[in-house]
């Protein structure tokens, strides 16, 4: 719990009677390699907070897997449309690790919000982190060539490289596993 609170502070203070709050309100779980946070179709109920492993954002193409992002440690995981409108979530959101969470539920956040203006920043930061995200990922995908696509990876994802299977970093890029093998030079 201390990292939800120290994450969250370092983005906004909190009040006291916030923080209370926070702590009384966010819950820890675990989810093992592979789990799902949530399916595609299914109403997303919970935002959370990412204390250890990595998860994968991704739809269904085709019968091919999209994927959109990664998180790692140390980031809050929300799913904005499908979370704050209650709507069938578009997205699977899996756990590529073991992962250690605190989740906190839709309901809990709205009477948040609805308490504590000081809350909005908050809620604020996260949007806009997400909308750089979506940033990442188009500049990543379009009008790159495969190896571009690669090196645009590479820079922007480092830490992601032996965590990641190929076949989900090829599925981010919009890349078939072979142009992928191509673009890294194999």
């Amino acid at each position: 719990m201390e990292e939800v609170i120290s994450f969250l502070t370092n983005l906004h203070p909190l009040s006291g009677s916030l923080e209370a709050e926070l702590r009384n309100r966010f819950r820890f779980i675990k989810k093992k390699k592979n789990e799902f946070l949530l399916y595609e179709g299914e109403v997303c109920r919970y935002a959370w907070f990412l204390q250890k492993g990595l998860v994968r954002c991704y739809y269904t193409r085709d019968d091919r897997e999209v994927t959109m992002w990664f998180l790692e440690e140390d980031h809050v995981i929300i799913l904005f449309e499908s979370l704050f409108r209650q709507k069938k979530s578009l997205f699977n959101l899996q756990a590529l690790e073991d992962c250690e969470l605190c989740a906190i539920h839709y309901q809990d956040i709205e009477a948040i919000l609805r308490r504590y203006p000081e809350a909005m920043k908050l809620h604020q930061t996260f949007t806009e982190y997400y909308s750089r995200l979506k940033d990442l990922k188009i500049r990543a995908t379009n009008m790159l060539t495969a190896k571009d696509r690669y090196r645009y990876f590479e820079k922007h994802f480092p830490q992601l490289l032996n965590r990641v299977k190929l076949e989900y970093i090829a599925s981010y890029l919009d890349l078939s596993r072979r142009s992928l093998a191509r673009a890294r030079g194999f």
